[in-house]
């Protein structure tokens, strides 16, 4: 009875290991293993082998991805986590990918984060960029990088980094108030280069994503103004002017671009068209009279336009404020 009883016990051992067998892969359990040890070349062929055995097991890919990410193969280790969650049969398995990413995505944040913190702009882009690749789902990496590359003042690359982040986070504040200071520095640095027409471009893009943004109109208004398509400098002048209406150089600029087409009309041989802007350009310096009464350029500006206008005794008037504020500075 013994003896049978001993048979019979081992041969039910050798069913729970054939069993156990069954649902699990040596080379996966080989991969996993070599990957604790750090021993990455067999943990790659191991993983491989164990996708071999089942294409659709979402584990090995997961694995895969871990020991490319190991050995910083990013675009690899991308590409397996990726396949992984594809082929995740439910919520729990996706979790445990998931997990697995933000692990990796997270070391590159935080070493890039201190990086920035210390001003090492270059390196610090590198470990956003990993962190990137790894998992190019989340917007804070795109910001992070942005801000790197903006103090390294590489406006391009940082206005690339901002706006994929805010095309992941639609409305998020911070992005936006980064991205216009981006475009700012970039419109200015154009300005600087004379390339009017492509610093207008960028501050046009703040007024699309941020348009009460304090003195984008005014600059706006300023960049037309230096192109001379002074009917667009109005424009943007007089929304200046809503924001601040006692603005005195906005308000002498608004007539030296009335003055500017009246003068274009004229040489064109239209000077009947330019009385209405003639006519136009007396409301902001009557304006400007009325705030700094004092002031010889208005009312010499007055001057030349009710001249203009044949409105002799008025510009007679105007000459006659001149002459008295010259002798009031004796």
């Amino acid at each position: 009875m013994s003896v049978a009883r001993t048979a019979f016990a081992i041969l039910a051992l050798a069913a729970i290991v054939f069993l156990a067998g069954c649902g699990a892969d040596p080379a996966f359990t080989s991969g996993k293993v070599y990957l604790q040890q750090e021993n990455y070349t067999n943990a790659i062929e191991q993983f491989k082998i164990a996708i071999r055995n089942d294409e659709m097991a979402w584990e090995p890919h997961m694995w895969l991805g871990r020991a490319y990410a190991d050995t910083e193969e990013l675009q690899m280790a991308h590409d397996e986590f990726f396949l992984a969650l594809d082929l995740a049969p439910d919520q729990k398995a996706s979790d445990a990918i998931d997990n697995t990413i933000t692990s990796y995505w997270q070391k590159f944040q935080q070493e890039g984060n201190l990086l920035n913190s210390a001003s090492k702009f270059v390196d610090a882009i590198l470990e956003f960029e990993k962190a990137i690749v790894i998992d190019p789902r989340k917007p804070d990496a795109y910001a992070n990088l942005g801000y790197a590359f903006h103090m390294n003042m590489d406006y391009d690359k940082a206005i690339e980094a901002f706006e994929a982040a805010l095309s992941l986070a639609p409305g998020n504040e911070d992005l936006v108030t980064n991205l216009v200071s981006v475009y700012d520095s970039k419109a200015g640095n154009m300005a600087v280069l004379g390339d009017l027409e492509n610093a207008l471009r960028y501050y046009e893009k703040i007024e699309g994503i941020a348009p009460d943004t304090k003195d984008i109109h005014y600059n706006i208004a300023e960049t037309y103004y230096g192109l001379k398509d002074y009917r667009e400098a109005i424009v943007s002048y007089e929304r200046s002017l809503v924001v601040d209406g006692e603005d005195e150089y906005v308000l002498y600029r608004v007539f030296l671009c009335y003055w500017g087409i009246t003068k274009k009309l004229e040489d064109e041989g239209m000077p009947e068209l330019a009385i209405p802007e003639l006519e136009s350009a007396l409301n902001p310096l009557e304006r400007l009279a009325e705030l700094n009464p004092e002031d010889l350029s208005t009312h010499r500006a007055l001057a030349r336009v009710y001249n203009k206008l044949g409105r002799t005794e008025e510009a007679m008037l105007e000459l006659g404020i001149v002459e008295e504020l010259l002798q009031q500075q004796k």
